[in-house]
């Protein structure tokens, strides 16, 4: 492509189940998977149903591959929803004829989560046919040895994707009786012990003959046939819009737990450079909302003309005035100190277009991509773009345009129906190597790669200074270390979000500063504090 390219997008109409496919990822990792639960479980589908389809989906991939009629299964449980898919299989695998006994890893108070605990509540209830066991430490599980030994299958649904840090007892001991057993074991979901994200193995792993995994494929089992055998890809009846439309499981994957022993460095120093001499608002609300977010501190590079504003805006925000009323050359010395400091870059509320504004971004972006500074380009620094996309190449940017932005600096004239954006974003988030978010009442977030459209939010939202407090927030998470799309991803949701709890109070008549008090409303229910 040139410098502006003439993207064609495809027609509404055409877009389908099968054209969204290709941009959804072909492998998961676990952290993949928990987001798609919980963005499933906000479209309405309940975690029993999956769970109930997650376990008779092993019982029936089990019954294809032997023999379960009169013969005697042993499901070796754990208290996540690992253990859970493994008590709906034991009921289904029940029906089919199997004498079944399922081991439970800890005790019933220890079951994490209330799908889990539901379904060992119904095999509680059961008599004929199955057998409730406990065991909480390996001396409970060294008495069931012959109970293991004596079976025909065994079932591992002690941990799937669950897994985190090395394996401790008793699950070390289950495994090794396991592999010991000379028997077949199904493992659902990943075989305990084997990372479903990267394949490592944590000390010992179970050794299956097959492993029925669900919705996708994970990256950590390719190429493991040692640990997994084969692999059956199970369908558990998640749509596509869990992973296309962004939802709370998007947030919770960046959010950074919070320890007692943790200081303001570990959650990220963000620095604004925006302003001029006629627009100061645009990177306070930007730093504020960094700030409202968590990041560590934000700190505004702005022109002497606008820095008083800012300092009175808040002295929550660090202001480094700029020598002058709008950003020039003559600050580049300065601002090469600022990088130095911080973790993610915002560049571009309230810089306006002066022909030595335009200039200076472009040598500042140039600092920041040595740097391999992840780095938002917003407002009037998107436009400073528009005879120079080929820059974008090999940085770590994020541009963050509506409409008309991105007509200016691509030459499209986008409709408003995000399944008629869609192909034009790809495209020129692909030609141009970067992360782009196409902001509008379904807002569109690609790579060129991967794919997210967000829902939330509302028309009152359509006011001066929402985006500068849509940069803030998704730079936070990018002076965190996350990436430019799933920093995106999250900060559009958790954007629209606020925007709507602003709404609910104010109705069509909100400011843009509405939206930061809300946002602490909206994250607090993600927040994470690590005791140790």
């Amino acid at each position: 492509m040139g410098n502006r390219a003439n993207f064609k997008g495809i027609k509404g109409k055409d877009m389908n189940w099968f054209y969204l496919q290709k941009y959804l990822p072909e492998y998961l990792t676990s952290e993949d998977m928990a987001a798609i639960d919980e963005n499933a479980a906000t479209l309405g589908i309940p975690g029993l149903m999956l769970m109930e389809n997650a376990g008779a989906g092993t019982a029936r991939i089990t019954k294809e591959n032997h023999k379960v009629d009169e013969k005697r299964i042993v499901i070796i449980a754990g208290t996540g929803n690992n253990g859970g898919d493994g008590c709906v299989a034991a009921r289904h695998l029940l029906n089919l004829g199997a004498s079944v006994c399922v081991i439970l890893l800890g005790q019933p108070d220890d079951i994490r989560t209330h799908e889990a605990k539901t379904n060992w509540e119904v095999l509680s209830n059961l008599d004929v046919g199955i057998k409730v066991v406990k065991a909480r430490n390996p001396s409970d599980l060294e008495l069931l040895r012959n109970e293991i030994k004596s079976s025909d299958i065994i079932i591992d649904a002690i941990l799937g994707t669950g897994i985190k840090g090395s394996i401790r007892e008793p699950i070390a001991t289950a495994i090794q009786l396991m592999n010991e057993s000379g028997k077949p074991v199904v493992a659902i979901d990943t075989p305990t012990g084997l990372d479903p994200s990267t394949g490592d193995v944590k000390g010992d792993a179970i050794k299956a003959e097959l492993t029925v995994t669900f919705h996708r494929m994970k990256k950590g089992l390719i190429d493991m046939e040692e640990y997994t055998g084969k692999v059956y890809v199970c369908d558990i009846g998640i749509p596509i819009e869990a992973e296309l439309f962004t939802g709370p499981g998007d947030v919770r994957r960046v959010v950074k737990p919070r320890s007692l022993y943790s200081h303001k460095g570990d959650y990220g120093y963000v620095l604004v450079i925006g302003g001029s001499d006629v627009y100061s608002g645009a990177p306070a609300l930007a730093a504020m909302a960094s700030l409202r977010t968590g990041a560590g501190l934000a700190i505004s590079g702005v022109p002497e003309s606008a820095s008083s504003a800012v300092k009175s805006y808040a002295p929550d925000i660090i202001v480094h005035p700029l020598e002058g009323d709008i950003l020039s050359k003559r600050n580049i010395p300065y601002i090469k100190g600022l990088l130095e400091k911080v973790d993610s870059l915002i560049i571009g509320p309230g810089l306006g277009l002066a022909p030595e504004t335009v200039d200076t971004i472009g040598e500042i972006l140039h600092l920041s991509k040595v740097k391999k500074l992840p780095t938002l380009i917003d407002a009037d620094a998107i436009k400073a773009l528009k005879d120079d996309l080929e820059f974008l190449r090999d940085g770590d940017f994020l541009l963050t345009p509506h409409a008309g932005e991105f007509e200016t600096i691509s030459g499209v004239r986008v409709p408003n129906s995000w399944k008629e954006r869609v192909e034009t974003c790809v495209e020129f988030a692909k030609e141009n190597r970067c992360t782009l978010l196409l902001k509008g009442h379904e807002t569109v977030i690609t790579d060129g790669k991967r794919l997210k459209i967000n829902r939330t939010g509302n028309p009152a939202m359509a006011t001066g200074g929402t985006g500068d407090v849509l940069s803030g927030i998704v730079g936070a998470y990018l002076a965190q270390g996350t990436d430019t799309f799933n920093a995106a991803s999250a900060g559009a949701f958790i954007h629209g979000k606020v925007g709507d709890l602003a709404y609910e109070e104010k109705g069509f008549h909100i400011v843009a500063s509405d939206l930061l008090d809300k946002i602490p409303v909206v994250l607090k229910h993600f927040d994470v504090e690590v005791k140790k």
